[in-house]
């Protein structure tokens, strides 16, 4: 029985947020653009509509920023509404460390019994008198899971985007980039059924898309860095090993750095940690973000028109 899943999210007509600043932001790719909340110790909620009854079972926050251990969430949906029925209890909303690990950047992961819905409500609530959390990405969608699991051999790699330089005195000139991940595996138990439903994945997503890669979604130490939000690479073509089963290689490479890299933390979780140094209140330093996300619009659209 396989344990990997990949997911390629469904676009919402329409997400919004409760409080906060950037809730437009999730429904871009980039995970470095995010919603950040306005307060802790209560709960914040994103509402979603799928636009049409669709059949789910995994919705990921990915890319999300200063969420304390006992941070929690839950998921409701309905067919009419965003309240009909519970799609996922109570639950930690931090993914599951690595031993020994606390990064302030992580994701949080639901995998479960499919639902149809067509409306989400996502609650999320920080720990009091801890900084809001900032979320960079959302995937919702239903997950391919293959019946027999990928080979041995598949494993992970880091990607450096910074350069090194050697120099005469035996140094290095170092521009330093970003350090994130990648993984590869192989498929090669694929029946005819599942090598198109892969076919299609790839068409939906190519190498431009965004996806959710899961090594295994089982709640367990290590789940955060199994936890891929990503897009394909070096696309390959299917080889048939005989009527009933096909091998497929498969590589991706994580959207955005991981939390030890330069430019890991989101600039608006930045300017936040800097801003609450002020003196100036919680609600200034998110109407002070906002203004410098609408002003930074205005400017693209300027720039655009010219």
């Amino acid at each position: 029985m396989a344990n990997l899943i990949m997911v390629a999210p469904i676009a919402p007509a329409t997400l919004t947020a409760s409080r906060g600043s950037g809730a437009a932001n999730l429904l871009t790719a980039d995970p470095k653009e995010v919603w950040l909340d306005s307060a802790a110790g209560t709960a914040a909620t994103i509402d979603v509509d799928l636009g049409a009854v669709v059949t789910i079972d995994t919705v990921l926050l990915g890319h999300v920023y200063g969420a304390h251990a006992d941070a929690r969430w839950s998921i409701s949906g309905g067919l009419d509404g965003h309240g009909e029925f519970a799609v996922m209890a109570d639950s930690a909303l931090r993914a599951v460390d690595s031993p020994g690990q606390a990064p302030k950047l992580t994701n949080a992961l639901w995998h479960g019994s499919a639902v149809n819905v067509r409306y989400l409500r996502i609650a999320l609530t920080q720990k009091a008198g801890e900084q809001p959390v900032s979320i960079g990405c959302q995937v919702i969608g239903k997950a391919f899971m293959p019946q027999y699991n990928m080979t041995w051999g598949a494993g992970r790699k880091v990607i450096d985007t910074g350069t090194a330089t050697p120099l005469p005195d035996g140094g290095f000139a170092v521009v330093e980039g970003v350090r994130k991940g990648a993984f590869e595996w192989t498929l090669q138990d694929l029946s005819p059924e599942e090598t198109e439903q892969l076919y299609i994945l790839q068409l939906i997503c190519g190498s431009t898309k965004p996806l959710l890669v899961v090594e295994d979604p089982q709640a367990s130490p290590g789940q955060g860095y199994r936890i891929h939000y990503c897009k394909l690479v070096n696309l390959k073509s299917y080889e048939r090993r005989n009527p009933a089963q096909t091998r497929w290689d498969l590589s991706v490479e994580d959207w955005g750095a991981t939390e030890a890299s330069v430019g890991g933390v989101s600039a608006v979780a930045t300017i936040y940690n800097t801003l609450s140094n002020s003196n100036l209140r919680g609600d200034q330093v998110v109407g002070f973000i906002a203004w410098a996300d609408e002003l930074d619009g205005r400017l693209t659209a300027m720039e655009a028109a010219e």
